[in-house]
């Protein structure tokens, strides 16, 4: 798999992840909550009626499926063309990991499941 090239990959993939979480197949969501579980990076949508969290592993490959993904982690290779393309790297805020925890509980996943460190970007209304 190829590595997004520009910010509009990575916001398709975006949509895709959300899509398969929330409409997808029982397979398909057990697949996106399973790599919630084991991601320590997210990017966060925050719009304003909610507050997103996606991993990086899976918004960092061109043309991804949720049905397809492999699960492997593999967020040293994406986020760093996260960052280049978002112009931004990633950072730990403590405000985000409480609201990372509400995100858990929504799409049910037990909060002591997900570790205590993660890292964030940010978008904003998009």
């Amino acid at each position: 798999m190829e590595l997004v090239k520009d910010k509009e990959e990575i916001l398709d993939n975006v949509e895709l992840f959300l899509e398969g979480l929330e409409l997808g197949t029982e397979q398909e969501i057990k697949k996106s909550i399973q790599l919630i579980k084991k991601s320590t990076t997210f990017l966060v949508v925050i719009t304003d009626e909610v507050t997103l969290f996606v991993p990086s592993t899976f918004i960092g490959f061109q043309e991804n499926n949720i049905s397809n993904f492999s699960g492997k982690l593999m967020e040293n290779q994406t986020n760093a063309v996260i960052s280049q393309l978002l112009g931004s790297t990633p950072k730990i805020d403590k405000t985000l990991d409480e609201l990372f925890l509400d995100f858990c509980d929504e799409v049910e996943i037990n909060r002591s499941d997900v570790g205590i460190s993660r890292d964030y970007w940010i978008l904003k209304n998009i």
